[in-house]
């Protein structure tokens, strides 16, 4: 597991436990990684978009076009994520890393 790997994770958020893509973003004592949810909507107003046309799409294993909520980081336990989609590439990656302050 690398930083800005996709998982799919069974993990509650937004009043849903569904199985999702979660983008990691940390790595914390004990385990735990910290994530930002994928989700085909932006419910905040302030969400990373993955454009499914992007060159760089094909690298994150996604379906379609979705957004990354990176209001806060979630702290997950990370033996959950067990099933990698792939990642954040490139552009696409250095994109996400301006939007969210990691760059």
């Amino acid at each position: 597991m690398d930083l800005f790997d996709i998982f799919m994770l069974e993990q509650a958020w937004n009043g849903c436990d569904d199985m999702r893509p979660w983008l990691v973003v940390s790595f914390q004592p004990g385990g735990i990684i910290g994530c930002f949810p994928i989700a085909t909507h932006c419910y905040t107003g302030d969400c990373f978009y993955l454009d499914q046309n992007h060159p760089d799409f094909a690298a994150t294993g996604l379906k379609h076009s979705c957004h990354i909520h990176d209001s806060h980081i979630h702290d997950v336990d990370g033996n959950l994520a067990t099933r990698r989609r792939g990642g954040l590439k490139g552009e696409l990656l250095a994109g996400f890393m301006d939007h969210a302050g990691f760059a």
